[in-house]
């Protein structure tokens, strides 16, 4: 194959936002973004257009490699190649080029989410070098009335300050979308909520269905159900809501979520890494 990449930041926000939608054709997620939506996750995601990659068979866009860097870490955002193309090494290539430029750029390490079930594209990051940290899940409450009557107030507070306490008390190594970054990098109309040493950050709670995308309890108040009942209180304040957790919470807080009703879904994802410069 004639194959060369070029980077994202020298093509127009709609072609990107096309040849990545192509890239994502009968995925098992299928992804269909426009540009204001691209641009979210631009800005959420901490991509970099100039650190990401178009890939080129025979001169024409055939794929997009999207990149997010923080610090000395930079994240694959999305990798789609068009589907006509997948199988036949364009993928292999191209990971190979994005890993040599992360490695020119001095960053440390590299990491992704992929579909555990997507075994082609599993083998393909393990083919170079990736290692698994965890398995994440996402899980769903359909609309079910709320289970208390008269639901506990909850205190709303500053993304960015809930971003501090991720940073101070979440786990080190959380997914990206989860991090202490992200989640401070979040505006209105989310919001973010407290109550008895219990956090949550939630999408537009005007929306039917809802996006739940940060839990954090304070070390001093685990172990005594406050996630689960953060949980409760929030699916009663906000009754007749449909929930969402995306498959990016690690399966240790599935426990968490079950307990105020959700149920996991089928498709997980596994949280990988590759160490490019050993930790001095």
């Amino acid at each position: 194959m004639n194959t060369d990449i070029k980077p994202a930041s020298d093509y127009p926000l709609p072609d990107l936002v096309r040849i990545l939608n192509r890239g994502f054709e009968n995925y098992f997620v299928p992804i269909e973004l426009n540009v204001s939506s691209f641009l979210t996750m631009l800005r959420k995601d901490g991509i970099d257009l100039n650190a990401s990659r178009v890939l080129l068979i025979a001169e024409e866009p055939a794929g997009l490699a999207l990149i997010a860097r923080r610090g000395w870490t930079s994240r694959l955002a999305a990798m789609g190649i068009a589907e006509e193309l997948r199988g036949v090494g364009a993928g292999s290539w191209l990971m190979e080029k994005l890993i040599q430029e992360a490695h020119e750029r001095g960053d440390r390490e590299m990491v992704l989410e992929v579909i555990e079930q997507n075994d082609p594209a599993v083998r393909l990051y393990q083919k170079h070098g990736f290692q698994t940290v965890r398995r994440l899940i996402g899980l769903t409450h359909r609309g079910k009335d709320a289970e208390e009557e008269h639901p506990d107030i909850l205190h709303e507070m500053d993304l960015r300050e809930l971003g501090c306490m991720i940073s101070q008390y979440g786990l080190p190594d959380l997914p990206w979308q989860l991090s202490a970054e992200s989640i401070a990098q979040m505006n209105p109309p989310a919001r973010a909520y407290c109550r008895d040493q219990a956090h949550v950050a939630i999408s537009n709670p005007d929306a039917e269905h809802l996006v739940i995308w940060s839990l954090l309890v304070e070390p001093g108040a685990r172990g005594r159900n406050r996630g689960t009942h953060m949980l409760k209180r929030l699916i009663a304040t906000h009754a007749g809501k449909t929930w969402h957790v995306p498959a990016v919470f690690p399966e240790q807080l599935g426990k968490v979520f079950e307990g105020a009703g959700f149920e996991r879904e089928e498709l997980s994802q596994w949280q990988m890494r590759l160490v490019l410069v050993p930790a001095s």
